[in-house]
C-alpha cells in the first residue's frame, strides 16, 4: 500500500484502482468521505470539471508526486465544501476553460480548504468569462499553495464578494503566467508568489455580452474591502505583454476605503507603458493608509495617483523563474532513479521536494539565545591584545562582496570577549549570542551584495564563518583580517561525508542527521534549500538531510569528530567518509550504531539502543537523535525589552508545533492590531507580539526563524 505523508488530514487510506485514461474525478467521488485519504497512482487520466465537486471533512486527495493529470472536459461548475479540513494535492487539471463561465465555487461550512500543487496550467480560451474559482459566501479559510495558473482572460480567483473576516485566504508560493488579474479580492495574504506577463493575455468576455475587453496584464485587482498583505512577491510586465497595457496592482470599481495594501520585501517592473500602482483608481485615502517596505521597482512609473508612503528602491530585479514552479513530471522527468531520484519532476520551490532552489532556512538561532543590547564591555586595562589598545572595544566592519550572486550570505564572527552592535548593524535581523563557553558570536544575516555591517568587539576574534559560495571582507580597526587564519571559515582540512539513501527505501520520509564537534558545511551534493545545518548550544554542529528520496545523495564538509548519526526508523542510508565506505560504529568512533534500532544501515550493524531494547530508534548517547527530536521543547519570542515596538515573526520546525498559552503573555494587543495575525499551519507559525511573550511547544528542530524587530528568542527543553 502506498503511503501519504503522515501530517495529511484523514486516517483511512484508500488506493484508487485506476490507470491512465480512466475517469479520475468519478473514481475519487466513489471513495471520498469523511476521514478518508485517497491515494492516486501516477497516470494521465480523464474526467469532467463538474465532477471536481469534492466535499468531505478531514480528508485528503493525494496525487502521487511522480505525476497525476486530468485531461478535463470543462463542462460546468463544481462546488467544494468542508466543515473540517479538505486537502487536494498534486493534480494537474489540463485543458483550456471555454468562453462561457466555468469555475469551482468555494462555499465552506466553517472548515479549511487546502489546494497544494493543484494546477490549471492551460488557462482559458480567448475570449473567456471562466475562472479557476469564485468565493461569494461561506465561512472558514482557504490555503492556495505552490500552485501554477496559465493564461486566464478573467480573474483566476474572484473572491471580492466574500466576508473577509469570515473567510481568510492565503496564497503562498504560487505562479501566475499571462493572467488578467489572477487575484480579484481584498483582505488576502499573498506570500512568495510570482506574476509574469510576457505574452498574450486572453481577452475578457462577460457572459451574454457581445463586447470584449482586451486582455489586461496585472497581478491584483483589489475589491471588496479588507487590507491585503503582500510579502516577498514579484510582478513583471514586459513590453511583449498585451494586447492592452495594465498596472501591476490595481483597484477595481467595487473597491472600498478599507482596500488598503501592505507590501514588503517585494520586486516589481512594468515595461508596457503603465505604472506599478494604479492608485488613481483607488478610493480616496486608500493610498495614504497603505504602506510599502523594502520594495524594489526597476521601471520608471510608480503611481498613477496619490503616492503610497514607504521604502522604494531601484534594487533587485523581479524574479521570473516562473516555469521552475510548473509541475510537469508527465511531460519530462518522471523522477526516480532515471533523474537522480531527487525531484520527481516537481518544481524547485515545492516543500515536498529535495533539491529545492529556495533560500536556505536560517538556523543560527535554533538553540542560541540572542543577546539584546548587552552591557558595555569592561575597558581593557592590562595592556593585552584585547580591544583596540585604547581601553575600548575594536570596530569590526563586515562587507559582503559586490560580486555575490544574491542576499543569501551570512557571516558569523566569534570572539572571546563581548560583542555589541555597531552603527552599521541591522539589529532587527542580525544577531548576537553568548555561547555556553563564554564566547560571543555575531551573525550578519542575509547580506545583500556590497552590504556593510559593523560591531564593537572586546576580545580576540577566534572564528569566522561565511556561507559557502559567498565572499566577504572583514576589517578590524581599519585593518583587513586574513580569513584563512580562522579554521571555522576554512574547510580546507575538512572531511567529505557522503550520505546515500537506499534505493529500496519505501518513500521520501527518510531524514539523516549527523552531529560533529566541529563546523559542518554543505558539500557539492547537498540541497541547501531543504537540508539544514545548525550550531547547537554545546558548540557542536548538526546537519540534517531532509526527506531523502530513494537513492538520493547528499554531501557535507565536516571539521572535527563525528559524534552521532541518526536515520529515520525503518530507512537505510550508507555512508562514505573521504571516499571510504564506513560503518556507523566506525563513523561515530565509539563502537555503537546510532542509526536506527529497527533497520540495518549499509556498511554498519544493527544494534539496540542504550536502554536495552526500546524500539524507538533512540541513540544511546543522548545527543541529537530521535529521542531528543521527539522530546518537547519551548520556543519563546520576548518583546518586553522594547515595550513600545511590536515584533512580527515567522518560524518553522521539523516536528509538531502548538501554542503554549500558559507561557504566553499579551501585554499590549493594541500595538499588534493590523499586523500579522497569530496562526499555526502545520510546523509553521506566524504572528506578532508587543511588550509581551508568544510561546510555543514543539518537537524536532527549528528550521527557520525571522523577526521584523528587536527581540529575544529563547529555545529550551520543556
Amino acid at each position: 500500500m502506498p503511503s501519504i505523508p503522515s501530517d495529511r488530514p484523514g486516517s483511512e487510506l484508500v488506493e484508487l484502482d485506476v490507470s491512465s485514461g480512466d475517469d479520475l474525478p468519478s473514481a475519487i467521488q466513489s471513495e471520498l468521505g469523511d476521514g478518508v485519504q485517497v491515494y492516486i497512482p501516477p497516470g494521465e487520466y480523464t474526467g469532467s470539471h463538474s465532477d471536481l465537486d469534492f466535499q468531505a471533512d478531514d480528508a485528503t486527495i493525494y496525487g502521487d508526486p511522480a505525476g497525476v493529470s486530468i485531461d478535463c472536459d470543462m463542462d460546468s461548475n463544481a462546488t467544494m465544501d468542508t466543515s473540517g479540513t479538505l486537502r487536494i494535492e498534486n493534480i494537474d487539471v489540463l485543458g483550456k476553460k471555454p468562453e462561457e463561465q466555468v469555475k469551482i465555487d468555494v462555499d465552506l461550512s466553517g472548515g479549511r480548504l487546502e489546494w497544494v500543487n493543484f494546477n490549471f496550467p492551460d488557462g482559458t480560451a480567448n475570449p473567456t468569462d471562466a475562472y479557476v474559482a469564485r468565493c461569494d459566501s461561506g465561512t472558514g479559510e482557504q490555503l492556495v499553495e505552490n500552485c501554477y495558473y496559465g493564461p486566464h482572460g478573467n480573474s483566476a480567483f474572484y473572491y471580492s464578494e466574500r466576508d473577509t473576516e469570515e473567510m481568510p485566504v492565503t496564497f503562498r508560493g504560487c505562479a501566475f503566467h499571462n493572467c488578467a488579474g489572477p487575484i480579484r479580492a481584498g483582505g488576502v495574504t499573498v506570500e512568495d508568489c510570482i506574476y509574469l506577463a510576457d505574452g498574450t493575455v486572453p481577452n475578457f468576455k462577460e457572459e451574454g455580452s457581445g463586447s470584449e475587453d482586451r486582455g489586461t496584464p496585472r497581478m491584483f485587482k483589489f475589491e471588496g474591502g479588507g487590507e491585503t498583505v503582500i510579502e516577498n512577491c514579484d510582478a513583471l510586465v514586459t513590453e511583449d505583454a498585451g494586447p492592452a497595457d495594465g498596472p501591476c496592482l490595481d483597484w477595481g470599481g467595487d473597491a472600498t476605503d478599507s482596500n488598503t495594501i501592505e507590501v514588503s520585501n517585494s520586486r516589481f517592473g512594468n515595461f508596457a507603458g503603465r505604472e506599478i500602482f494604479d492608485t488613481a483608481s483607488a478610493p480616496g485615502g486608500v493610498a495614504g493608509d497603505s504602506s510599502l517596505s523594502n520594495v524594489s521597482v526597476v521601471s520608471d512609473q510608480l503611481f498613477s495617483g496619490e503616492e503610497i508612503p514607504g521604502d522604494i528602491t531601484d534594487g533587485d530585479e523581479p524574479r521570473t523563474d516562473i516555469e521552475s514552479r510548473r509541475w510537469n513530471p508527465l511531460e519530462g522527468s518522471t523522477g526516480g532513479s532515471d533523474d537522480g531520484g531527487e525531484t520527481f519532476g516537481l518544481p524547485s520551490s515545492f516543500d515536498v521536494v529535495t533539491g529545492s532552489e529556495a533560500t536556505a532556512p536560517k538556523t543560527d538561532y535554533t538553540v542560541w539565545t540572542p543577546v539584546k543590547n548587552p552591557e558595555p564591555p569592561e575597558p581593557v586595562t592590562d595592556g593585552g591584545d584585547t580591544g583596540n589598545g585604547s581601553g575600548g572595544p575594536s570596530e569590526l566592519v563586515v562587507r559582503a562582496s559586490p560580486d555575490n550572486p544574491d542576499a543569501n550570505c551570512d557571516v558569523s564572527v566569534t570572539a572571546d570577549g563581548e560583542i555589541q552592535f555597531g552603527e552599521e548593524a541591522e539589529e532587527g535581523t542580525d544577531t548576537i549570542v553568548q555561547n555556553d563557553d563564554g564566547t560571543f558570536t555575531a551573525t550578519s544575516v542575509e547580506m545583500n551584495p556590497d552590504a556593510v555591517d559593523s560591531y564593537l568587539v572586546a576580545g580576540a576574534i577566534t572564528a569566522v564563518s561565511i556561507t559557502d559560495g559567498y565572499d566577504a571582507t572583514l576589517t578590524l580597526d581599519g585593518e583587513e583580517l586574513a580569513l584563512d587564519e580562522f579554521d571555522e571559515g576554512d574547510s580546507g582540512g575538512a572531511s567529505e561525508l557522503v550520505l546515500r539513501a537506499s534505493p529500496d527505501n519505501p518513500d521520501t520520509n527518510c531524514d539523516a542527521t549527523v552531529t560533529a564537534d566541529g563546523p559542518i558545511e554543505f558539500g557539492d551534493e547537498a540541497e541547501p534549500g531543504t537540508d539544514t545545518i545548525v550550531q547547537n548550544d554545546d558548540g557542536t554542529f548538526t546537519a540534517t538531510s531532509v526527506e531523502m528520496n530513494p537513492d538520493a545523495v547528499d554531501s557535507y564538509q565536516v571539521s572535527g569528530t563525528i559524534t552521532e548519526f541518526v536515520v529515520t526508523d525503518g530507512y537505510e542510508v550508507s555512508v562514505t567518509l573521504d571516499g571510504d565506505e564506513v560503518s556507523i560504529a566506525e563513523l561515530v568512533g565509539d563502537g555503537e550504531d546510532t542509526s536506527t534500532a529497527g533497520g540495518e544501515t549499509s556498511g554498519g550493524k544493527d544494534s539496540d539502543n542504550a536502554n536495552g531494547g526500546n524500539s524507538g530508534g533512540n541513540s544511546g548517547n543522548g545527543g541529537a537523535g530521535d529521542a531528543d527530536s521527539a522530546s518537547p521543547k519551548v520556543l519563546v519570542i520576548d518583546s518586553s525589552a522594547t515595550p513600545e515596538e511590536a515584533i512580527e515573526y515567522e518560524f518553522s520546525v521539523t516536528g509538531k508545533l502548538s501554542r503554549d498559552t500558559e507561557r504566553s503573555v499579551a501585554a499590549n494587543e493594541a500595538l499588534t492590531e493590523g499586523l500579522t495575525a497569530d496562526s499555526i499551519d502545520g510546523g509553521r507559525a506566524v504572528g506578532a507580539v508587543a511588550d509581551g511573550r508568544d510561546a510555543f511547544r514543539f518537537t524536532g528542530k527549528v528550521q527557520s526563524l525571522s523577526l521584523s524587530g528587536a527581540g529575544v528568542v529563547e529555545v529550551h527543553d520543556e
